[in-house]
């Protein structure tokens, strides 16, 4: 299991530069590892609807109101870095700061988490977040132009083939229509439902 301090000797072995033990110790590498690695682990994520990121939820409504446009307004999950889609695709609905703001009486989405626990986090994740890091820590480490230029080349070359592995995992949401007519005239029900929500729909209470 790849801890934090493996993922960023990924980046440092990868500049040429020696290995660090601990994230906290005395040196220059260890010191830009520590500021930069959750800010590149963060932007990886958001980068794609990974597989091992991706949490559903049921959303607690604000005892504040929007001052105008929607009636109601939801807290997002503390880890909650990138929203993927709501229960209904017809629903109408605003993000702001960390609040999901609608007209709906309830609310489910999912959604990209920030993963803190490396142990969650996909193997290929892993070697991308790692490269990404190495483009990232290359100039200030080395000063030297090209070698950021390089890791960029070669961040490109992994997260493509992660998204890939990633994107072949199970199937895509899709839209299903009610009958041929609906298909062809793009028509959706207003009972519309994502293919994989449970049969009997969802609570749309505020409970």
């Amino acid at each position: 299991m790849a801890t934090e301090v493996d993922i960023c000797n990924i980046a440092l072995t990868n500049l040429g530069e020696a290995k660090i033990v601990s994230l906290t110790e005395a040196t220059e590498r260890a010191r830009l590892s520590n500021l930069r690695y959750p800010d590149v682990r963060d932007a990886v994520l958001r980068s794609h609807p990974w597989n091992c990121a991706t949490k559903r939820a049921k959303l607690n409504l604000s005892t504040v109101t929007p001052a105008f446009g929607y009636l109601y307004q939801y807290s997002l999950p503390s880890d909650c870095l990138r929203i993927l889609g709501t229960h209904d695709s017809l629903i109408s609905y605003q993000i702001e700061g960390k609040f999901l703001l609608t007209d709906e009486t309830a609310m489910y989405i999912k959604y990209i988490a920030q993963l803190t626990d490396t142990s969650e986090i996909d193997a290929n994740l892993i070697q991308a977040i790692g490269l990404r890091l190495a483009w990232e820590l290359a100039e200030p480490l080395t000063g030297r132009i090209e070698l950021k230029r390089e890791m960029w080349g070669k961040y490109v070359e992994v997260i493509a083939e992660a998204r890939g592995i990633d994107a072949s995992e199970g199937i895509p949401d899709r839209i299903e229509y009610l009958s041929w007519i609906e298909s062809r005239w793009g028509y959706q029900d207003l009972d519309y439902k994502p293919i994989d929500s449970p049969a009997e729909g969802y609570d749309r209470s505020t409970n």
